[in-house]
């Protein structure tokens, strides 16, 4: 629980927590896409003032987790259908440059959890619906970030992960995912976390994201046709 009256200097870090307990809880499926957000409410639930709540709220808003729109409202974002593949490739292009780095310096310990962690996923990735998998796939990339000894590109993926996986939640993604491409990618990902490759590594790491083959200029996906049917309305 918060301070009822913050104290001068405090200011920060009441709005760090504001913005993890909110983050949390959009993340989580608590607060639901497109629920309305009323200041006063939020302070008196989580027992702090106004202004670390709505400095909570604009950091969520640059994160894309939470819309403002100032004098009409605020709420939850709404994951769009068009948002699905530019957010998929986004995530893939600084992931690649993570687990490339990340792979080849493996310990053991690691090496052997991303590997079943790998294998969970591919599990999961038979389930209906974007949460099994969101589930699995979300302690696979924060392994990755935490062996990557770049802390820069870390930082930059870390920052960026909860926006980028939150617009991935679509109802329909099991329906309009190349999945027998993408499963193909993991399944060269945890060969590739095995030998500790990390070319192998990246190059399956973007056939996950929809990328085109970075060892091959001019190739592209061929599989994002499916996706189409997620734009249209």
């Amino acid at each position: 629980m918060f301070a009822a009256q913050p104290t001068p200097g405090t200011r920060t870090l009441l709005r760090d927590v504001a913005r993890e307990r909110l983050r949390s809880e959009i993340i989580s499926g608590r607060l639901r896409p497109g629920e309305r957000l009323d200041d006063d409410d939020l302070a008196a639930r989580l027992g702090c003032s106004r202004t670390p709540v709505r400095e909570a709220l604009a950091d969520l808003d640059r994160l894309g987790l939470v819309e403002l729109r100032a004098n009409r409202y605020t709420r939850v974002a709404v994951p769009r259908d068009e948002d699905v593949l530019p957010a998929l490739q986004a995530l893939g292009l600084l992931f690649g440059g993570v687990v490339r780095l990340a792979v080849p310096t493996l310990s053991d310990r690691a090496r052997s959890s991303l590997f079943r962690r790998l294998g969970v996923l591919l599990d999961c990735m038979q389930e209906p619906g974007w949460l099994p998998t969101a589930d699995a796939a979300t302690p696979v990339y924060r392994t990755f970030i935490n062996e990557c000894r770049n802390p820069m590109l870390s930082a930059a993926l870390r920052g960026s992960l909860d926006g980028l996986t939150f617009r991935l939640r679509n109802d329909r993604l099991h329906e309009t995912l190349p999945w027998e491409h993408i499963r193909n990618g993991v399944v060269a990902l945890r060969i590739a976390v095995d030998g500790r490759d990390g070319r192998l590594a990246e190059r399956a790491t973007w056939a996950v994201h929809l990328l085109p083959d970075p060892d091959r200029p001019d190739s592209s996906t061929g599989d994002t046709g499916p996706l189409r049917g997620c734009t249209e309305r």
